[in-house]
């Protein structure tokens, strides 16, 4: 019985379906390594600090949603970003080191086109084109910006068309 105990006591019970994948992040450092390639999938940078109430629920909810994170999987370059990153980072031919004035990357400056606003969704097409989604949105907020981007469809058609016929289903 001894035996069982410790087998038991320290074994983790596994149960089909009942872990929670999530979003497949990616470290900030591969931007570095992205070339604008027409053929290549855009990039959701996920922008968010340590201390943001907003940044923890979103992580906890949408970027764990069956949906968002399967869809994300599938059609985008996950990278998760902390703005307040030491590390000194390249990105586009530039490099990007932590500002201590501005407790800041100024990665995260760049790419939030300086308006600072946590968390922040950053999503960049293979021509270079970025948009920024501010703030912490639920998967039903999220899902028809990142099926404009994450289909294709913002190459063939402008957004205010694209959401016009637009169907939501997560």
């Amino acid at each position: 019985m001894y035996t069982c105990l410790l087998i038991f006591g320290f074994s983790k019970p596994q149960f089909a379906g009942t872990e929670k994948k999530g979003v497949e992040w990616q470290q900030p450092e591969s931007l570095g390594l992205y070339r604008f390639d027409p053929n290549d999938k855009p990039i959701l940078v996920d922008v968010y600090t340590d201390w943001c109430h907003y940044c923890k629920l979103m992580d906890a909810s949408t970027w764990q949603d069956a949906s968002v994170s399967a869809y994300v999987n599938a059609n985008f370059v996950a990278v998760k970003f902390n703005a307040e990153s030491r590390d000194s980072l390249a990105w586009n031919g530039k490099r990007y080191g932590y500002q201590p004035r501005y407790k800041v990357n100024m990665l995260a400056v760049e790419l939030l086109k300086g308006n600072m606003v946590y968390p922040s969704t950053v999503i960049i097409t293979p021509a270079g084109d970025i948009q920024v989604l501010r703030g912490a949105l639920k998967p039903g907020e999220i899902e028809l910006a990142l099926t404009y981007y994450g289909s294709g469809s913002y190459k063939a058609m402008d957004f205010v068309s694209f959401q016009s016929n637009f169907h939501r289903s997560w």
